[in-house]
C-alpha cells in the first residue's frame, strides 16, 4: 500500500455497480450524435471505472485526493508487465480527457476516440473474466431481478 491507497474488502454490489457505470458510459461513448469531446470523457470515464474494479479485486481503494491519476498509478503496478502500457495510455488519456472538459473544444480527433474506445473494450476483455474468477460478476438470478 501507498500513502495514496488503504486497504478494503470490495463487494459484489459495488464492483456490480462499477462495471454498469463503465459498460453504460462505453455503450454512449459509441453514440456519434455526441460530441467528439464527450465521447472521448466517456470512454475515458469507462476506462477509470474499469481501473477501478480491477483495483476493488486487488483489495486496494485509492484515496479521494488525485483520484484519477493515483487509480492509474496503481493500476500500473498492479497489472501484469505486459499490460502496464495500458495504465500510462489511460493517464495520457486523462490529461487530454481534462483539456476537453476543462480547457477548451475541439480537442479530441476521430482516430484518438476511436484507439480509446478499442483500448477501453480490450481493457474491459481482460478485467470481466478477473471479476468472474473471484465470484465478483452478479448471477443471470440477480440481473433478472434487476430488470424485474
Amino acid at each position: 500500500m501507498t500513502d495514496g491507497t488503504r486497504r478494503i474488502q470490495s463487494s459484489q454490489i459495488e464492483v456490480s455497480r462499477l462495471m454498469g457505470i463503465a459498460n453504460r458510459d462505453l455503450e454512449q461513448a459509441q453514440l456519434e450524435v455526441l460530441h467528439s469531446d464527450t465521447r472521448f470523457s466517456l470512454a475515458y470515464n469507462a476506462a477509470l471505472q474499469l481501473a477501478t474494479v480491477a483495483l476493488r479485486l486487488e483489495g486496494v481503494r485509492v484515496r479521494k485526493d488525485a483520484f484519477h491519476a493515483r487509480t492509474f498509478a496503481e493500476l500500473k503496478e498492479r497489472l501484469p508487465k505486459d499490460k502496464a502500457h495500458i495504465a500510462d495510455y489511460f493517464d495520457r488519456a486523462r490529461r487530454k480527457r481534462h483539456a476537453a472538459a476543462y480547457e477548451q473544444v475541439n480537442v479530441v480527433s476521430s482516430s484518438e476516440l476511436d484507439d480509446l474506445v478499442e483500448q477501453v473494450k480490450q481493457f474491459r476483455e481482460w478485467v470481466e473474466p478477473a471479476v468472474r474468477e473471484v465470484g465478483m460478476a452478479e448471477s443471470s438470478d440477480d440481473e433478472q431481478a434487476r430488470s424485474d
